[in-house]
């Protein structure tokens, strides 16, 4: 069960659901809860979260932290009432063995439909640090955390210590074992010079204004550098960003299918602080910038990722400019910041979950 509330959490359920199926005679389906299950006004979740993550970040920053200050505050009373026919619905049709929320705020509800039906259901945190306390329900079989930081928070929202894994943030298989470095070929394939100083960037898949505003600096920067800009599945945002005054080369890309070998085929990465995106570039070593945060769950992200070394934080065009052309110029502390980053890495998180899911299941 995820939702496209930000792009993060489709990965992660793809990933867990391809590794479900490789590991053992099963079938997995993933289900868009707020859209497959839902009704008006949460079929509206997806859009209504893009367009706060873009255009009003500080309007999500109020929601977010306001909901997790409120202990009283239950959030299967906001969503309960559009999401249970449906959940229900579906889960009395499909009668599964074990169901897996990647998501927050959803879980009460899944409680319940779960426990009508006889089956488990494991919650996958994807959320590096500072944990909503939405994502903790009550009747949850099996919580699964990323970090040290995110399990001491689920167990001080209620879950049993036992109850709580500590594994990592499941990735796809691509990024499990990346085929050998093919720079020429990647960089080729999209009219840049291999032998050039290579910046990817990934804007997500709202693309803000202030991401938007510091790629603009960065390309009018004078740095001997090319751009290739990641803007996922926004015909709109790839051509904004295609038509963006450039002093360097720029490539403004939509979905790219096979994003790990565009990683190792970059020098860095400059992205916003999603929780999967991270998770992905730590597994490609890659040295990593931050340029774009969004209040609330991506704050403590960024907090997480800083505090080990594994990625630097330009909060300004102008910072951006200068905190990539002093990496351009010094590869040992590229070198340096992509180990620490590579220190977090868990490329095997979706694999280990998946046996663990599989084996409590047994």
């Amino acid at each position: 069960m995820y939702s496209r509330v930000g792009g993060g959490h489709l990965s992660a359920a793809r990933a867990l659901a391809a590794e479900l199926e490789a590991a053992a005679a099963c079938t997995a389906r993933l289900v868009d809860i707020y859209v497959d299950c839902g009704r008006f006004p949460v079929t509206r979740f997806p859009s209504i979260y893009a367009r706060l993550a873009r255009s009003h970040p500080r309007l999500w920053s109020l929601v977010y932290h306001g909901s997790g200050s409120s202990p009283k505050l239950d959030p299967s009373w906001v969503v309960g009432p559009f999401l249970r026919r449906g959940v229900h619905a579906l889960l009395r049709a499909e009668r599964p063995d074990v169901v897996i929320g990647v998501l927050p705020a959803i879980n009460e509800v899944l409680a319940e439909a779960t426990a009508d039906v006889n089956a488990r259901l494991e919650v996958v945190l994807t959320d590096w640090h500072k944990v909503h306390p939405f994502w903790h329900a009550r009747g949850v079989s099996h919580y699964t955390a990323p970090t040290d930081s995110a399990r001491a928070d689920c167990i001080r929202f209620g879950a049993a210590p036992d109850a709580v894994d500590l594994v990592g943030i499941p990735v796809r298989r691509e990024f499990v074992a990346p085929s050998p470095p093919d720079r020429p070929r990647h960089l080729s394939a999209i009219g840049l010079d291999p032998s050039r100083f290579t910046i990817l960037a990934m804007v997500g898949a709202e693309g803000s204004p202030r991401a938007l505003r510091n790629l603009a600096e960065l390309a009018c920067s004078n740095l001997d550098a090319q751009l290739v800009v990641v803007c996922g599945r926004g015909e709109r945002l790839r051509r904004h960003v295609e038509r963006l005054p450039a002093r360097m080369p720029l490539r403004a890309l939509g979905f790219v299918d096979g994003i790990s070998g565009l990683m190792r085929a970059a020098d860095l990465l400059v992205t916003k602080a999603g929780g999967l995106t991270l998770a992905e570039a730590f597994c490609c070593a890659m040295p990593v910038v931050i340029h774009d945060v969004l209040p609330g769950q991506e704050a403590g992200n960024l907090e997480y990722v800083l505090e080990h070394g594994a990625a630097l934080y330009a909060p300004t065009p102008n910072d951006l400019v200068q905190i990539i052309a002093g990496l351009a110029a010094d590869p040992a502390r590229r070198q340096q910041l992509a180990r620490c980053g590579a220190r977090l890495a868990r490329p095997h998180a979706a694999r280990d979950i998946a046996a663990n899911v599989l084996s409590r299941l047994a």
